[in-house]
């Protein structure tokens, strides 16, 4: 009987061991299946947006400097085109004396008399390269033939800007004196 009692005994045990150790698996496969599994699935979730938007940041930072990249490059084939146009209309001859044909035809083509046309013998630097030769003109005529001056002025493949109009009337109906400082561009002494 002892021996029966002890078998009982250490099947009881063993019963219990075996017990406790599927009730320890079962409360581990629930609790991980409750608790632990649900939270790692969302932290694979949350990592998986974090990347997500990572890279959607990464590619509107690219996109964005592509963009301004190429707006810098437009903008800079303008001013390019822009400084060439303006190198393109400098006086061509280093004599400044060179416009005043042109303008004493300009005059005449317009129907306008030339009173004077003469250099001032100043200047003003613009910027480090260039240079604003001042000229002297008075004409005399009619208004509209002044405006078709100023258009041929405008028209001109040289700059001829004017800085100053002082315009008088004068008695005869419909003419007036226009005197004028007329200021040509030209590269700085040195700097062709």
């Amino acid at each position: 009987m002892k021996k029966q009692f002890q078998f009982w005994l250490e099947a009881v045990q063993m019963k219990w061991v075996v017990t406790a150790i599927v009730i320890y698996f079962a409360f581990t496969g629930s609790s991980l299946q409750v608790l632990i599994l649900p939270e790692s699935q969302r932290y694979d979730e949350a990592v998986l947006r974090q990347n997500q938007l990572a890279e959607t940041y990464i590619d509107l930072v690219s996109l964005d400097i592509e963009m301004a990249i190429e707006n810098l490059n437009i903008q800079l084939i303008e001013l390019d085109s822009l400084e060439q146009v303006f190198k393109s209309r400098l006086l061509q001859s280093t004599r400044v004396n060179a416009i005043f044909p042109v303008i004493d035809r300009f005059c005449t083509t317009s129907l306008l008399k030339v009173i004077t046309l003469e250099p001032m013998n100043k200047f003003r630097n613009i910027g480090k390269e260039y240079q604003s030769h001042l000229i002297r003109l008075s004409i005399i005529g009619r208004f509209p033939d002044f405006l078709g001056f100023l258009d041929l002025l405008e028209k001109h493949s040289e700059w001829i800007l004017i800085d100053d109009l002082v315009l008088k009337p004068l008695k005869r109906k419909d003419y007036a004196r226009y005197d004028l400082t007329i200021s040509v561009l030209v590269p700085q002494e040195g700097k062709k």
